[in-house]
């Protein structure tokens, strides 16, 4: 196997490769990688065996650690990704590889960023074992939520009953769910003044970065917002691949809550999911702290909803020892 640095010349040629890489999202690809490229130092690499294309690792270095690659710091989850050939020790030696490779370049660590099972299809976790072998050590793990939509519903009876009074009620209040992009920029000013005021954070994408993103992967990411009086009371944004849909930077006022108009709008996007032919229905994640905390009522409003729990994991791997697997003790 031979290892290559990735350049702006292969962009088009990685594309192309992992659209038939089942745990690849449209995240991985060049086009998305590259919108904050002058906020990381790249350094993904490209493994090519038998002169083709084996594998990729989207990675850069930790813009806090000069001494460490992280895969990758712009996105939720990265990893290696292939197309199903490499299985087993294959994988094992790919590691063996790739920190040889990094640590020749001056690296001490490589922080690897797994891809949630929900997000494979098929299911490929050979690198998760691959990861064991090579002693890494499992630093952060995070609890998400997502719905199982080929399943029946979680929820209990009374839970349902619960859920479907909401529902009238909101239809009540004529509420309306839109996509029109012209409500995103009061949607994006409400949502940052009430993370400012609750958390003291704001979105990680400003709104120019947010409509910036919806041009380039209109197939990929969109928006919805509830309205009332056609003013918005909550909002989210959609980001959707593979056989899962995706919500991220759920949003409702006060005046939305009495309309439960999160609730509406949530509910209306699962069944937009299932229509669409989405397995899963994801939350995502309720954790501080690189996921020591948990933000239990956040986590149980996504419950609710009738979810269940499923990790992202976070590997780091000392590059200097990799190689020292464990051997098997003797059966």
């Amino acid at each position: 196997m031979l290892i290559l640095p990735w350049t702006e010349a292969l962009s088009e040629q990685w594309d192309r490769f992992i659209k038939n890489c089942p745990m690849a999202t449209f995240l991985h690809r060049r086009r998305f990688l590259s919108y904050h490229k002058d906020r990381f130092l790249d350094r993904s690499i490209v493994i090519i065996e038998d002169n083709k294309w084996l594998a990729v690792m989207p990675a850069a270095e930790n813009p806090h650690n000069n001494k460490q690659i992280v895969s990758h710091p712009g996105i939720t989850f990265g990893g290696i990704l292939h197309s199903g050939k490499i299985v087993g020790e294959k994988m094992l030696d790919l590691f063996n590889a790739i920190a040889d490779f990094y640590y020749k370049q001056g690296y001490e660590s490589l922080r690897y960023k797994m891809v949630p099972i929900i997000y494979q299809q098929p299911l490929i976790q050979d690198d998760a074992y691959a990861l064991f072998r090579c002693n890494a050590q499992l630093y952060r793990r995070d609890l998400s939520c997502a719905i199982d939509l080929s399943q029946a519903s979680l929820l209990s009876s009374e839970a349902k009953s619960t859920m479907q009074r909401r529902l009238r009620k909101a239809q009540k209040n004529a509420l309306l769910i839109s996509s029109d992009l012209n409500y995103l920029p009061s949607y994006w000013e409400l949502l940052t003044s009430h993370l400012q005021e609750k958390y003291d954070s704001s979105p990680t994408h400003d709104l120019n970065e947010i409509k910036y993103l919806i041009w380039l992967f209109p197939d990929n990411i969109q928006f919805r917002a509830a309205l009332v009086n056609n003013q918005v009371v909550a909002g989210l944004i959609l980001f959707s691949d593979q056989a899962v849909m995706h919500t991220q930077y759920l949003w409702v006022s006060e005046e939305g809550k009495s309309y439960f108009a999160l609730d509406a709008i949530i509910q209306a996007m699962i069944d937009e999911a299932k229509k669409m032919g989405f397995r899963y229905f994801d939350f995502g994640i309720s954790n501080e702290k690189d996921g020591r905390f948990l933000n239990q009522s956040l986590y149980l409003s996504k419950i609710k909803h009738g979810g269940f729990g499923i990790t992202h994991d976070f590997y780091q791997l000392d590059l200097a020892k990799i190689g020292q697997t464990e051997e098997p003790a003797p059966t």
